[in-house]
């Protein structure tokens, strides 16, 4: 899914509802959303520049040479982070959204 989808989705449903995570469809559970960041504001292991968290690295720095990775991963990937578990889920969450 690309972030425009995602927005696309979500611009369906109210603005001020809360968004939750709905994780493991064997073991449904509802889970808050700590926040939102990018696979480029990861630590890297390549990175020689001391970049901090959320900033871009310096030109030259072998971690920020092509966004692409080895194995296809982006740096500009997106990742919902899970928050805190909140209660059980539904089974029926993985059925409702094959009809979006």
């Amino acid at each position: 899914m690309t972030v425009q989808e995602l927005i696309d989705l979500l611009q369906e449903h109210d603005p001020e509802a809360e968004v939750r995570i709905m994780s493991q469809d064997g073991w449904p559970f509802e889970c808050s959303i700590f926040g939102v960041t990018t696979r480029e504001e990861l630590a890297d292991d390549d990175c020689e520049c001391g970049r901090l968290l959320g900033r871009p690295h310096d030109d030259g720095c072998p971690a920020a040479e092509g966004q692409e990775q080895e194995d296809g991963m982006e740096g500009r990937d997106v990742f919902l982070v899970e928050g805190q578990q909140e209660r059980y889920g539904s089974k029926s969450a993985w059925i409702a959204a094959q009809r979006c």
